[in-house]
């Protein structure tokens, strides 16, 4: 969009705090008897047992039963998570899993840890669907209500990953700097990267105050196994003191210069970069800092496949056994890991007493809280055996895995003895981590009886038709998020390549889909679309979802369908298709892209009148007014508000209304900081600010604007009026005399 455009000018924020719906629900003292709270959980776990089997559907049925028979208990809050986390990760089904993240977010939730999680994952499910306004809101509340919360790393890492899809570099690397590893020379702590996570580089140096735009400085890391990379940091803002820069590090052999940090478990990375000028008077001294490489461990008891967690095992059949941990990956070969498991029986009704009356006597148990019973603060399970176990590394990985034979009874060699009904636990000692004290990392299972191992080799062959579909579906929607990585960062040869990949093994099982119908044919064309508007073959892409729209009519996929469409149409300048299509999106009664739908009406608008003459742009701006105007008056929760509202402030500013300007400027800047168009807020912030002859304010206004967006087209004349201003005040030379 040309940047002259009256709206895009300009930002306003009418003052409105707006919150999620989760966030204003009334806490309500619901809470059920410990009675229906057992019997939830019961069911919950029944619902767990259902899915490690492969019934997934029946697992689905039971969790929602769960809430639906036992609406007073907070179990139905896991519930709830547990069929989000499956919606989203196994379904992608963003939007309904997104509805039960937010009835577990509700404040009636007494669980702060189950809320934070639900909030982030909220925001999660907006960042998927690419809904990046609704996921800064939602991110946002995650800092500002759990601030102690591990969830906040995440939160400040989906908003800097958001601003960068979007080209918004500046608050991207605002926002990343406050995740991972960072190196400054004030800092005296150990620092530590997590094998396989990006390594980020922030350096102090005044010196960098003087670097010119554009330049930069690069950084050497070097690791003992020997790799070696040259990394890129750029200053953060003009006559910044800070620069940052990054690097994805990777298990495996080193490969030098490649762009990949190859690292091993237990490696050290030596960052350096060349003082010009010291403190001391130096110059070119080598600065360095070392970083830990470790591995945050997780302990798995898994299916066949080591895909599915399992909370089942059955006697007579392998016990599988998945370690993650990256220290321990320390050569090329297949390493090894030591865990231990551990049998576990319930204690008896006199056992559990008895050991209640020796700690009360003690003085180790005290009263209990009103919500629980002694009995409760006591663990129900004893130790009967141990066995240690050694996993073996599967491929150049950090993930180790062992198959041990599951047996009743005694006397056979090498294999782990249990009963049903009783339990089997992974238990790992992860010493080196983030954190800093050793964690020890579990995994629990009871032990039934039953026939599932044929069950579980079955599903490992992928022997069923459908099945065989669903994998190779799942292979083309990897590719093509592959293709969109890869073109996000300019790569579009690569690109395209796997774009294309995508596209062959979707029209190769095209024919199979359609025999086989459902949700299976509805997924391939939402998938084959996606990948006809990546490649920008528009007519394939229009084509592919009007039949979705005609195959599917109640399809969860119609409203981004229609929104694709809408975005052809715009694309080739059909105007008033496009804006009969969002409109219909704004129409949609239980659709989440109807905000998106009624701010496109306003910039088809907006591009309209760039195209008219002088009195058809006034009547065409009018109506792109009234467009961003709706969806703030009725749209409340889209994540396009603070958008709409910068449009509208254009109009405002055009009309010369300066001093209103200043007032929803001053709250759009405190309220949306992930707004769209900031740069431009800054710059008609400053101007309206001179017009009302507030000349330093104004200034401070557009150094706020160089420094923070120094990338922005309007950078160069923030920096021209900045220089006149200087000029302006400064004060006249003394007369000669």
């Amino acid at each position: 969009m040309p940047r002259n455009s009256l709206f895009s000018l300009a930002a306003l924020l009418l003052p409105a705090l707006i919150t999620v719906s989760v966030a204003q629900q009334p806490a309500v003292a619901e809470r059920g008897s410990i009675i229906e709270d057992r019997a939830a959980r019961k069911l919950l776990q029944a619902g767990d047992a259902r899915l490690e089997v492969g019934e997934n559907e029946k697992g689905l049925e039971i969790w929602e039963s769960v809430i639906e028979r036992y609406p007073r208990s907070p179990v139905r809050f896991e519930a709830h998570i547990r069929l989000a986390d499956y919606l989203l990760t196994e379904l992608r089904q963003f939007d309904k899993a997104r509805g039960h993240y937010e009835a577990a977010a509700r404040e009636t939730n007494p669980d702060d840890q189950l809320r934070a999680y639900a909030f982030l994952n909220i925001g999660t499910c907006h960042y998927e669907a690419g809904r990046y306004g609704n996921c800064f809101k939602i991110m946002r509340q995650v800092i500002d209500q759990f601030p102690a919360s591990p969830e906040v790393n995440e939160a400040y890492y989906y908003i800097g990953l958001g601003h960068f899809k979007q080209g918004h570099y500046s608050r991207a690397i605002e926002a990343l700097e406050k995740v991972g590893t960072t190196l400054s020379e004030t800092d005296a702590r150990t620092e530590k990267v997590e094998a396989g996570k990006r390594l980020y580089i922030k350096i102090d140096d005044k010196d960098f105050a003087i670097l010119e735009p554009g330049e930069h400085v690069d950084v050497i890391c070097k690791t003992r196994t020997g790799d070696e990379e040259k990394v890129r940091c750029d200053p953060i803002g003009r006559g910044a003191k800070m620069t940052l820069g990054s690097i994805v590090t990777q298990l495996g052999s080193p490969e030098p210069g490649n762009g990949t940090l190859e690292v091993r478990g237990g490696d050290v990375i030596t960052v350096s970069y060349l003082d010009r000028h010291t403190a001391s008077k130096g110059t070119n001294e080598q600065r360095l800092r070392e970083v830990l490489v470790v591995g945050n461990a997780t302990a798995r008891i898994t299916d066949g496949t080591y895909q599915h967690d399992l909370q089942a095992a059955v006697l007579g059949k392998p016990l599988h056994l998945q370690v993650t941990d990256a220290d321990h990956d320390l050569t090329p070969q297949a390493d090894r890991l030591e865990a231990t498991v551990h049998v576990y029986r319930r204690k008896t009704p006199d056992e559990i007493d008895e050991e209640i009356a020796e700690r009360v006597a003690s003085g180790e148990l005290a009263e209990a809280p009103a919500d629980q019973t002694l009995k409760d603060q006591v663990d129900p399970l004893r130790l009967i055996r141990s066995m240690p176990v050694h996993l073996r590394e599967s491929a150049d990985s950090g993930i180790f895995r062992l198959a041990l034979p599951l047996q009743a009874g005694s006397g056979v060699a090498n294999a782990l003895h249990a009963d049903p009904g009783q339990f089997v636990r992974l238990v790992y000692l992860d010493k080196r981590h983030l954190g800093e004290a050793p964690l020890t990392r579990t995994a629990e299972a009871k032990v039934i009886e039953g026939n599932l191992g044929e069950m579980r080799v079955t599903r490992t062959e992928i022997s069923d038709e459908e099945l065989q579909l669903k994998t190779r579906l799942r292979t083309a929607t990897a590719l093509t998020q592959v293709g969109n990585h890869y073109k996000e960062f300019g790569l579009d040869e690569k690109a395209d390549l796997k774009y294309s990949e995508a596209l062959l093994v979707c029209e190769a099982i095209l024919e199979d889909a359609r025999r086989a119908g459902g949700k299976l044919l509805e997924e391939t064309y939402v998938q084959l679309w996606r990948i006809y508007f990546a490649m920008d073959e528009l007519s394939l892409a229009l084509a592919m979802s009007r039949r979705l729209q005609a195959e599917f009519p109640t399809s969860a996929f119609v409203d981004e369908a229609m929104l694709q469409q809408a975005h052809v149409e715009r694309k080739r300048e059909n105007f008033a298709r496009a804006i009969g299509l969002y409109s219909a999106i704004a129409k949609l009664p239980n659709s989440d892209l109807r905000g998106e739908g009624q701010f496109f009406v306003g910039e088809c608008y907006e591009e309209m009148a760039l195209q008219s003459t002088a009195d058809q742009a006034v009547r065409l701006f009018e109506r792109a007014f009234l467009a961003y105007q709706a969806v703030y008056e009725n749209f409340p929760e889209s994540g396009r508000i603070g958008d709409a509202v910068a449009k509208m402030a254009a109009f405002y500013y055009q009309k010369e209304d300066y001093a209103r300007a200043v007032d929803v400027f001053e709250n759009v800047l405190a309220d949306y900081p992930d707004a769209n168009f900031l740069d431009v807020i800054l710059f008609n912030y400053g101007r309206c600010l001179y017009k009302l002859g507030r000349k330093q304010e104004a200034r401070r206004r557009f150094d706020q604007l160089i420094n923070d967006f120094p990338e922005s087209e309007i950078a160069p004349e923030a920096s021209k009026i900045v220089d006149a201003l200087k000029k302006a005040t400064a004060p006249a030379p003394a007369p000669e005399e």
